[in-house]
């Protein structure tokens, strides 16, 4: 990631997950608090990005882009890019674990901030950033993935439906939504808005549906994500 560690048992922390912290050894701190003051510093460094980047764009644009570059999806991919499962302590099998490297590169952030300061890790996130993702392709995406999904399954005669959940309340209130095609969950996606929800949702149900493609035969297209959905291959 470009820099030399400082404060080593920050990092030792950011990339201890709490599976890893024995009975035996209660005193060693997991990186949870690391991964909450990542998040926040993820989130101000993408969002000040995107704000530079795209100066002519609103809040809902920058909003949705900020959600997709920050998604759990995109933090495992951009984890994996740089080599975290190689050093993470966890006793999580990875078969059946989708988040555990995505929270320990947001803790890694938090423990740079803390290590180096917030210019330092701004520096090394927007390297990051520009070396694994291409965010015209992102912007490309940015289009009503809701409508280009409901008319992918109209074609293959698909039933496409969203269910859209409110949670919380006051401030705090947020919708999540998922995607069921022909009855069973292939996106989820949530947001401060039902409409952000389900756009987030039809995204995750693009990139799933992408990742679980069986090779098709020639001519045979019965697979085939909506047109427009492909990223580039290190984000897939």
């Amino acid at each position: 990631m470009g820099i030399t560690p400082g404060d080593l048992p920050l990092y030792r922390q950011a990339l201890r997950h709490v599976s890893a912290v024995s009975e035996e050894r209660p005193d060693l701190p997991d990186n949870e608090r690391l991964e909450f003051l990542g998040d926040a510093v993820l989130d101000a460094i993408i969002g000040n990005l995107l704000f530079t980047v795209y100066p002519g764009q609103g809040e809902g644009f920058l909003t949705r882009m900020r959600s997709k570059l920050v998604s759990r999806a995109q933090l495992n991919v951009l984890a994996k890019h740089v080599g975290i499962e190689r050093v993470l302590e966890t006793t999580v099998a990875r078969a059946h674990e989708s988040s555990v490297p995505g929270n320990a590169l947001e803790a890694l952030i938090g423990a740079i901030f803390l290590d180096k300061g917030f210019e330092r890790t701004r520096k090394v996130v927007e390297g990051l950033v520009k070396a694994h993702f291409d965010l015209k392709e992102i912007e490309k995406e940015d289009r009503d993935g809701k409508s280009r999904l409901l008319e992918w399954g109209q074609k293959r005669r698909k039933k496409v439906e969203f269910v859209v959940k409110e949670g919380g309340g006051g401030r705090g209130r947020h919708y999540v939504a998922e995607v069921h095609i022909n009855g069973e969950v292939k996106g989820t996606g949530k947001g401060s808005s039902k409409k952000t929800a389900e756009q987030d949702a039809a995204q995750s149900a693009f990139r799933n549906m992408r990742s679980r493609r069986p090779t098709a035969s020639k001519g045979d297209d019965r697979g085939h994500e909506p047109r427009g959905s492909r990223r580039s291959p290190s984000r897939s």
